[in-house]
């Protein structure tokens, strides 16, 4: 299955041609959102993490379903409050 990720601040990948914000990704039917931040090596501490799939907040064990949009947002950087109010409502 194949999902896209979106990163926020902070967690964007740096690449010799500038940031790259957004990635899909290939899972394993039954990959959980912990599969993906250790895919993607993020090493923050989840409480400083804010796990949204779909515009819902979720949790580290929520299981991802084909086509998922999953955004990952440090939970201190600016504008995480104004996204998820456009994002959750």
């Amino acid at each position: 299955m194949v999902v896209e990720i979106r990163l926020h601040t902070i967690l964007q990948l740096e690449t010799p041609s500038g940031k790259v914000r957004k990635v899909s990704m290939t899972l394993l039917p039954g990959a959980t959102l912990a599969e993906v931040l250790a895919k993607l090596r993020i090493e923050l501490p989840l409480e400083g993490l804010l796990l949204v799939i779909n515009g819902r907040l979720v949790d580290v064990d929520t299981v991802i379903a084909d086509g998922d949009v999953i955004d990952l947002i440090p939970a201190l950087s600016g504008g995480a409050v104004d996204f998820l109010t456009h994002v959750l409502l």
